[in-house]
Formats: structure tokens, sequence, C-alpha cells
């Protein structure tokens, strides 16, 4: 008698760190990181001795908003 390979009542399992839950509150963290990022952009373009760093809050933007669209996709093709 041949054995089933993928039953019927076998779900995928996710891991803990990609759940909804984690996902959100990491979303979440993320867009604090984000507005720090753009509020410090702000601040160093209005001060001209800041304005040399400014690559340091664009680095934390770019990052930010890059890992939020990746784990915001990664949601949506759950679903």
């Amino acid at each position: 008698m041949r054995l089933e390979q993928n039953p019927l009542f076998r779900k995928k399992i996710f891991p803990w760190h990609d759940s909804n839950i984690a996902c959100i509150i990491m979303i979440g963290f993320l867009l604090i990181i984000f507005l720090f990022g753009i509020f410090g952009i702000f601040e160093a373009y209005e001060s001209i001795e800041n304005y040399q760093h400014i690559w340091v809050p664009g680095i934390l933007v770019i990052m930010s908003g890059g890992t939020i669209v990746s784990i915001s996709v990664r949601m949506i093709q759950r679903y």
C-alpha cells in the first residue's frame, strides 16, 4: 500500500519570526526609524554645519523603507 506523501490535514508552518504579529510589530518599529530619519533630514537641511552629515538619516530612511516594503509584500503574498 502506498503512503500518501501530502496529506490534507498538514498545514504550512510559518516560523515565529514570520508570523503576522511579529511582522506588524517590526513594521511599527521600522516606521519609527523611518520618521526619525525624515526628521533628521529636515534638521540637517536647516543648519549648514550639519549638511555634510545628511547621508546618515538618508541611509536610515532608505533601509527602513525598503524593509517595510519587503515585509509588507511578504504579508500580502501570504493572503
